[in-house]
């Protein structure tokens, strides 16, 4: 049912390894590209969120991922490299042999690069902008990075897995349509649903990370909080993308596997 969307990601996956095997700056420029998309769109949504907070609003926490879909939809119609899609890309086109696990390595961790270079570059601008002094000490982003933190290694991990695998299926479940509005509405929910649960996207986090930084706030954490955090978290995407949806889908779909069985029923 499947196959259509899965060899479009394969195809997706191809262009990608294109790509970096051409040029490795110009990969990680569109990795780049897709944590800034990130960045500009959490700036939104914190400051949304801030407005609501301040009037002791509950709708806070719903302004806050309200937006935050426009990000991915930046990415995709936009040509950014996000890590958190590609395990899913890469675990098609590798389990379809058409590209191999070194492939696959050297994706990962070059868009993984090239994210967080991004985040980097907008908080650096960001910050000579000058408008990071308007947030209060007492901010929204305050308590965001308090949670994050401060939350167990297994809770994060498994946080991890159930944000890639809605992240992944904003990815592979539009393929089926035609309509660029009803794609971009897909998306929106999806995305929608894994902010607004309290799951953990690693490039996000990373995100998160590099604007507390310029933005004054009460909490002061370390080099070693921001990996307590994304370590668990990353792993957690990559079983989330990988597993949840790449490995899935490609076993409900793998042809050769199904002939095998009738051929044995048949004998």
């Amino acid at each position: 049912m499947e196959r259509d969307s899965i060899q479009y990601c394969i195809d997706l996956a191809l262009k990608k390894k294109k790509i970096l095997d051409q040029s490795l700056i110009k990969y990680l420029t569109r990795a780049a590209l897709a944590s800034i998309y990130i960045s500009f769109i959490l700036i939104v949504c914190l400051k949304l969120a801030e407005l609501f907070r301040l009037q002791n609003s509950p709708f806070s926490s719903v302004a806050y991922p309200l937006v935050f879909s426009t990000a991915l939809i930046m990415i995709i119609y936009g040509g950014g490299e996000l890590f958190t899609s590609n395990t899913m890309y890469f675990t098609f086109s590798t389990l379809a042999k058409k590209t191999s696990k070194l492939d696959l390595v050297k994706n990962w961790i070059a868009c993984y690069s090239g994210n967080i270079i991004g985040a980097f570059i907008f908080a650096i601008i960001y910050f000579l902008t000058g408008l990071a002094k308007d947030f209060p000490a007492d901010h929204f982003l305050t308590g965001v990075v308090e949670h994050k933190i401060h939350a167990s290694f297994f809770h994060l991990f498994f946080k991890g897995v159930l944000c890639n695998w809605l992240v992944c299926l904003a990815c592979f479940l539009p393929t089926r349509f035609k309509d660029d509005l009803a794609k971009m509405l897909l998306i929106f929910l999806l995305v929608f649903a894994f902010f607004f649960s309290g799951y953990e996207h690693s490039i996000a986090n990373i995100a998160v990370f590099t604007l507390s930084s310029i933005i004054p706030d009460d909490v002061a954490f370390t080099f070693k909080d921001v990996l307590h955090n994304l370590i668990p978290v990353t792993l957690g995407n990559i079983i989330g993308g990988s597993v949840g949806v790449g490995m899935a889908y490609y076993f409900l779909n793998n042809e050769q596997k199904i002939e095998v069985k009738e051929l044995k029923r048949a004998s």
